[in-house]
């Protein structure tokens, strides 16, 4: 087999046969931009010539409880975030209403406290996550990287606001959060995380080091992340974080 290089990633050119899912995880501040409905449908057409067999389920899962970690008032946050999904998630139904060759009941969409829900030990889950922040030297510089990227401040709350973002995807590639999609049903093999961007260096860090060592071995992409703008999967196991630029 060719040894692929360090740091060099390609795009897909067809998704397994078997059943699986997309996972299109929407970030609050980008939804009416680069994650809109219209992007996003946009997305899916653009990448949809790599389904050969019609086994495969979108799922939209929509990052609102992150964005509680704030200083903004509760009841104002919620009304904004509330109206945000609502207006996301009708908008694309209407564009899935005018394209009918579409399988309707193949897209889900799920809230990110519902995800959570599936999980029980979660919070035990998070709780080793920070202490790990605090402890591995490497990590903190990794998150407090990430943080920084995003144009954010230092704080807390974004500190915490990247752990709990990076934990939920490598818990739900690993099989540990379940994904319900009325077309699957739970019969998924695998599960790909897409977003219009590139990983997180935290995220890369925290599954190269499987702070957690569950494996999800019937899960091809259980170690990856696929960019829908420059149409690469990143496979992290093939990522050098001392000498990649993202």
């Amino acid at each position: 087999m060719k040894k692929i290089n360090k740091n060099k990633f390609f795009d897909i050119n067809q998704f397994p046969h078997q059943e699986g899912i997309l996972v299109f995880p929407i970030s609050i501040s980008k939804i009416g931009n680069i994650q809109s409905a219209k992007k996003c449908f946009n997305y899916i057409k653009s990448i949809e010539n790599k389904i050969i067999k019609p086994v495969i389920g979108v799922n939209f899962v929509y990052a609102d409880n992150l964005y509680l970690y704030s200083d903004e008032k509760a009841n104002k946050l919620k009304n904004k975030l509330q109206t945000s999904i609502n207006s996301h998630k009708n908008h694309f139904l209407n564009i899935l209403d005018k394209n009918q060759w579409y399988i309707q009941k193949s897209f889900s969409f799920t809230t990110w406290n519902q995800l959570l829900l599936e999980s029980g030990k979660f919070q035990d889950y998070f709780g080793r996550l920070q202490k790990r922040y605090n402890k591995d030297k490497k990590f903190k510089k990794y998150v407090n990287e990430d943080v920084k990227n995003s144009k954010k401040k230092l704080t807390k709350n974004n500190i915490l606001f990247i752990l709990e973002e990076i934990l939920v995807v490598y818990l739900t590639t690993k099989g540990k959060l379940r994904l319900f999609n009325e077309y699957i049903q739970d019969k998924e093999k695998w599960i790909l995380f897409c977003y219009p961007g590139k990983p997180l260096y935290s995220e890369i860090y925290l599954y190269q080091n499987n702070f957690f060592s569950f494996k999800n071995s019937k899960n091809k992409y259980e170690n990856c992340f696929y960019d829908l703008e420059e149409k690469k999967l990143y496979d992290f196991m093939n990522v050098n974080l001392e000498t990649i630029k993202l």
